[in-house]
């Protein structure tokens, strides 16, 4: 009896060891594919990034041309722009006068 016991001691440790030995394989598996998705992961947040950093460059730019040309117009003729604030200035006092009646 003392030997079947051992024997079966012997194979149940053997048996534990062999769970232990896979169950490290599979978490390095599990590691090693977990970085793998982070890195993918990180890199599409960088690209988007990077393509929101883009297209806020050139909004800035498309920004800069277009004050450039109002500035050239404004200075070229700045009168329509000067009737055009007190046009808009009497309509605002306007509105805003008759509310408070």
């Amino acid at each position: 009896m003392e030997n079947i016991t051992k024997t079966t001691n012997a194979k149940i440790t053997e048996a534990l060891e062999l769970l232990n030995e896979a169950a490290k394989e599979k978490k390095n598996e599990l590691k090693d594919l977990m970085s793998e998705k982070y890195l993918s992961m990180k890199q599409a947040v960088m690209e988007g990034a990077n393509h929101g950093k883009q297209i806020i460059e050139e909004g800035k730019k498309k920004a800069l041309e277009t004050v450039k040309v109002v500035d050239a117009q404004v200075r070229e003729n700045p009168w329509p722009y000067i009737g055009g604030v007190a046009l808009f200035s009497i309509v605002l006092g306007y509105f805003m006068g008759s509310k408070r009646r």
